[in-house]
């Protein structure tokens, strides 16, 4: 695997629902960028509590999803901060860790697109197309700082614990008649101590309601 395009998104003002401040359509640099805790120094995130904070340091997008989705765009236009090629949703799990150089970062959760996706590609639907699938990405968190740069080697280190791809995970909280499976990844993703708070909760809150219906 190789970091294809490395990017990173400034607040614009959009003319969206009367107007909105997005950070969403991120663009590459060519440049080492130091990387924090936080995610790429000089990336901003106009909504802090969806798309920002220690588990959502980094957005991750597989290259294959531009195809697949028929995408037409420069690498960054769906609000990766990693363009990643030779890997796929379905690949990546929930706690499986990326080496890049001295850099690693841990799989906390997928992408849980918004409206803001929507508005970039001209159609709300779109987010239920793209949501349907599982191919929305994944955010890391990093256990260990340091420099990133274009066309970085990237290694997969496996989860040694029980765990569910990114794609699986997405599609079963998102069906709205689950099967026995879906409930299986939702256990095994709440299970895993990788999973993000906000995720931890958004699928106790599930597990939880149904057994009460």
């Amino acid at each position: 695997m190789q970091i294809v395009s490395l990017n990173i998104g400034k607040i614009q003002h959009y003319n969206w629902r009367n107007g909105t401040y997005s950070a969403i359509n991120k663009t590459p640099v060519l440049t080492d960028i130091e990387l924090t805790t936080s995610g790429l120094l000089g990336n901003e995130q106009a909504d802090k509590e969806n798309h920002a904070g220690e588990e959502k340091a980094l957005l991750v997008i597989p290259t294959s999803n531009y195809r697949f989705f028929e995408i037409e765009q420069p690498f960054g236009f769906l609000g990766e901060n990693i363009s990643l090629d030779k890997i796929e949703d379905s690949q990546i799990q929930i706690g499986d860790r990326l080496k890049i150089g001295s850099v690693i970062l841990e799989v906390s959760q997928p992408r849980s697109p918004c409206w803001k996706l929507g508005q970039i590609m001209g159609s709300q639907l779109f987010v239920k197309k793209y949501s349907a699938t599982g191919r929305v990405g994944f955010y890391c968190r990093v256990i260990q700082t340091g420099k990133l740069t274009q066309g970085q080697e990237v290694i997969l280190q496996k989860t040694n614990q029980a765990s569910v791809s990114i794609q699986a995970l997405f599609v079963s909280q998102f069906n709205r008649h689950k099967t026995d499976n879906d409930w299986k990844n939702i256990q095994t993703a709440i299970n895993h101590p990788a999973l993000s708070q906000a995720w931890l909760s958004k699928l106790t809150k599930l597990a939880k309601k149904a057994q009460h219906d």
